[in-house]
């Protein structure tokens, strides 16, 4: 067999030392080095050196899981924040300008306004009742009891005048409470 040259000793010779070579590989290694000094030297370098041992604990997988969790719990509250105050947006909407109920009395019209009450202020007197649901136009006026917007829910239901103040009017529902409305426009010449 020729001369095998330090270079490809050198090669194989991580191998070597960490023991996963054939056994002829390490049969020509081991006698490369008993006749050359440096290849014998690399070799004692490269097994006196020190190995930073691999960490196999499970430490640095419980920190990745519990920063994990962690982030989901603050990804879903932020979440149920959102949604929140998406709906609380949407009922104020909806509360303030989709279905705000206007009535028609006798040539004016009244807009809703404010919380339902239990008790009519003092001096209210009952003014008739909403006898019919239909739309008002402002092309043709009428005098007659009508709401729009109030989809039947208030048919037949009495109204009572404020004693304190003849622009606001109380609509009773059926469940017992008073409706307040307010004065926002006439539709016909008020009565002297």
């Amino acid at each position: 067999m020729s001369k095998i040259s330090c270079n490809i000793i050198r090669d194989v010779l991580p191998l070597y030392v960490d023991d996963v070579v054939s056994e002829d590989t390490r049969s020509m290694v081991a006698e490369h080095m008993a006749q050359c000094e440096p290849c014998r030297k690399k070799c004692e370098e490269m097994q006196c050196c020190v190995a930073i041992p691999m960490d196999t604990g499970a430490n640095p997988l419980k920190k990745f899981k519990k920063a994990w969790k962690r982030k989901k719990i603050t990804l879903v509250c932020v979440t149920l924040i959102a949604a929140l105050l998406i709906m609380c947006c949407a009922a104020f909407a909806v509360e303030q300008f989709v279905y705000q109920e206007e009535i028609a009395v006798n040539g004016a019209v009244y807009t809703q306004k404010g919380a339902n009450v239990t008790e009519l202020p003092q001096n209210s007197e009952e003014i008739g009742y909403l006898r019919g649901i239909s739309f008002w136009s402002t092309a043709s006026p009428t005098v007659d009891f009508m709401g729009t917007n109030l989809d039947g829910k208030y048919g037949g239901c009495p109204i009572y005048q404020s004693g304190t103040d003849d622009q606001v009017i109380y609509l009773e529902d059926f469940g017992g409470f008073y409706i307040p409305f307010v004065l926002s426009e006439y539709i016909a010449v008020p009565e002297k």
